[in-house]
């Protein structure tokens, strides 16, 4: 098992996501889509990486841009401030 080792998280280390899910987010999704920004595997693998908490954007930095544009409506529409 590839355990993610703390950097930024001290003592923490993170156990793979399962088997199926985004390595980055741990949800089942397209490669299309964002991660899920709410995902605590995701908040936590990113804090590891970049000593900080992940943004909406940086959710979906890798989305084209027809697609950030659609999620940062439809975030806005549910009172999400990105």
């Amino acid at each position: 098992m590839n355990v993610i080792e703390g950097k930024h998280l001290g003592p923490w280390s993170l156990y793979p996501p399962p088997a199926g899910t985004c390595p980055e987010c741990a949800v089942a999704h397209g490669p299309e889509l964002p991660h899920n920004q709410q995902s605590l595997f995701y908040q936590y693998k990113f804090y590891n990486d970049n000593g900080r908490w992940p943004t909406w954007e940086e959710a979906m930095a890798h989305c084209s841009e027809d697609m950030k544009q659609f999620w940062r409506t439809e975030l806005r529409k549910r009172g999400v401030d990105i």
